[in-house]
């Protein structure tokens, strides 16, 4: 109950702005670049914002639907119990929107998207406000038209008393938000996005988890830092990154960014897979940062020794086809 309280005054300070600093970050921007589909082509990728079975953390998957006009709304429909795709409830995630919740309207001008929905929208667990008003949000604004949200019930404005505004949302409310360990001044704060693993099955999804941090020197070994650290959610999320390797020093030129670490990377162990999901983390969490589009990885001065056949290439960027759960053409 205090860590949640904690959380909610936080929340409070990033909106009102009265005494954290502006985000000087997307926390995350949208993940699939809202790629329309190619001529001839049924079904659109779309990114998804579904929370695990316990309502801890909010994922992004990506699941091909349907192509239609009102794509936004549609997209709405499907976040919904009873119409979640089953490949998504085959991976153990789950819908955000309580049954029988349907769109009124959704109209969209000037990036705020005003969607009117059911009062059965109101029917979910109290505890659960504050990530049924964030996946909402950040499912819509995937939509490259789409920055804000406004939601109405049965055409009124509503009120979320869990939260800390009403009205309309965007993404400054970041998603699966953690503090820093041991920060107690919110004079001179940010907020950075890491990248962590939950387990599904044989497989792991990418979840974001927006940190708020003292106000950081250096932005980037500030944040390979706190990803070194591991997530506060440890008991759903974990890192691939060993506990034996330590942060060096990092080097930006361009887009690019070297990271030099020490010790051993991968704990002595692990295959290709191991390494992907090395890559992988490393690459979600860099490329947040405005203008890393590239990244290099040295251990001990050296490209990282993994098992004969392992690839792991000398410079790589953020990946494409991360938590894809359906791959339907």
């Amino acid at each position: 109950m205090k860590t949640k309280i904690l959380l909610l005054m936080i929340l409070l300070l990033l909106i009102t702005g009265c005494t954290l600093r502006k985000q000087s970050e997307p926390t995350p921007p949208p993940q699939n670049g809202d790629r329309l589909p190619e001529p001839g082509l049924k079904t659109r990728e779309t990114v998804f914002y579904l929370p695990d079975q316990d309502w801890r953390v909010l994922v992004p998957v990506r699941i091909h639907i349907p192509w239609e006009e009102g794509i936004a709304r549609a997209t709405v429909g499907y976040l919904t119990e009873g119409n979640l795709p089953a490949q998504a409830m085959d991976t153990g995630l789950i819908p955000l929107l309580p049954a029988g919740t349907e769109v009124l309207g959704l109209a969209i001008r000037d990036g705020l998207a005003r969607i009117d929905l059911s009062s059965s929208f109101l029917d979910y667990n109290p505890e659960d406000e504050r990530m049924v008003i964030n996946g909402l949000v950040y499912t819509l604004t995937e939509f490259p038209t789409i920055t804000d949200v406004e939601i109405l019930v049965e055409g009124e404005k509503a009120e979320f008393p869990g939260m800390t505004t009403t009205g309309v949302f965007g993404r400054e409310f970041g998603v699966n938000l953690e503090v820093a360990e041991g920060l107690d001044d919110f004079s001179q704060t940010d907020r950075i996005t890491l990248y962590f693993l939950l387990p599904a099955g044989e497989n792991v999804f990418y979840v974001p988890v927006t940190r708020v941090i003292p106000e950081p020197e250096d932005r980037v070994f500030t944040v390979i830092e706190e990803l070194l650290k591991g997530p506060a959610f440890s008991n759903i999320l974990m890192t691939s990154l060993s506990a034996g390797v330590t942060l060096e020093s990092t080097r930006v030129q361009g887009g690019k960014v070297t990271v030099h670490f020490s010790g051993d990377l991968t704990s002595g162990g692990g295959g290709q897979l191991a390494a992907d999901r090395i890559r992988h983390q490393l690459a979600l969490t860099l490329t947040e940062i405005t203008g890393i589009t590239e990244v290099e990885v040295l251990v001990d001065g050296q490209q990282p020794t993994f098992p004969p056949g392992v690839q792991f290439p000398e410079t790589f960027t953020r990946p494409k086809l991360w938590n894809l759960i359906d791959s339907t053409q």
